[in-house]
C-alpha cells in the first residue's frame, strides 16, 4: 500500500472519530445546562408534586415557561425568589410546606420553605410553586 493511500485512510479515520465525538461533547454540554427540579407543595390535607425542566422547558408543571423565567431571573437560587409582591390573600393560617429538589444548570438544589398559607406562598415565590 502506498504511503499516500495510507495517509488518506488515516485522515479519513481521524475525521470519522472526530465526527463521532462532537455529538457526545454537544450532548454532555446540553445535559449539564439542563435543569430538572421536582417541586412539592403540601398542607395538612393534600400534597402535590410536579417536575419542571428548563433549558429546554418541559415537564408537567402547568406554568413551566413562567416558572423557568422566574428561576432564570435568580439563576436558580430559590432563596431569592421573594418577589415582594403584595397579594390579595386571606389571612387564614393553613401553613404550607414546599420543597424543590434537583439540579439547576448542573448545580444541586435542595430547597425547603414554609408559608402562612398557599395563596401567600404563591405570591412570594411566583410561578415556580404555582401548580
Amino acid at each position: 500500500m502506498s504511503a499516500h493511500r495510507l495517509l488518506g485512510r488515516v485522515v479519513a479515520g481521524s475525521a470519522l472519530l472526530v465526527a463521532a465525538l462532537i455529538p457526545g461533547v454537544a450532548s454532555a454540554a446540553s445535559s449539564a445546562a439542563q435543569s430538572t427540579i421536582t417541586l412539592t407543595v403540601a398542607d395538612r390535607q393534600i400534597s402535590r408534586s410536579v417536575v419542571l425542566h428548563c433549558e429546554p422547558v418541559g415537564g408537567n408543571h402547568p406554568r413551566a415557561e413562567l416558572a423557568c423565567a422566574d428561576l432564570m431571573k435568580v439563576d436558580g437560587n430559590l432563596e431569592r425568589l421573594g418577589s415582594g409582591r403584595a397579594g390579595h390573600c386571606t389571612k387564614d393560617a393553613r401553613q404550607v410546606w414546599a420543597t424543590a429538589v434537583g439540579t439547576w444548570r448542573g448545580r444541586p438544589i435542595d430547597y425547603r420553605a414554609t408559608g402562612a398559607n398557599l395563596c401567600a406562598f404563591k405570591h412570594q415565590t411566583g410561578a415556580v410553586f404555582d401548580f
